[in-house]
């Protein structure tokens, strides 16, 4: 679980899932798998989750409609950090 250390208990995040093919996305098993990390990690942690985004296409790039509306909650100021279940390597 990624997280912010400046984030402290009622922080507002959101958090964001990703596969990389349909039938992962079609099964729902890696996308449910991501969204109970993120859930359990933010009840633990006492953040405020306010959705999830998700896509289901390639890491290869940052341009992936999911992400980049996760990502512009944060520069708007209406999220105090973005919380992911795990990193691609």
């Amino acid at each position: 679980m990624l997280y912010v250390d400046r984030m402290g208990n009622e922080t507002r995040v959101v958090g964001y899932i990703r596969v990389s093919t349909e039938e992962q996305g079609g099964s729902g098993a890696g996308l449910e798998a991501q969204r109970d990390a993120i859930r359990g990690e933010c009840e633990r942690r006492g953040w405020a989750l306010l959705r999830i985004d998700e896509d289901v296409l390639s890491g290869r790039t940052m341009r992936r409609p999911g992400l980049q509306v996760a990502l512009e909650s944060c520069r708007a100021g209406d999220v105090s950090g973005l919380v992911v279940a795990k990193l691609d390597s």
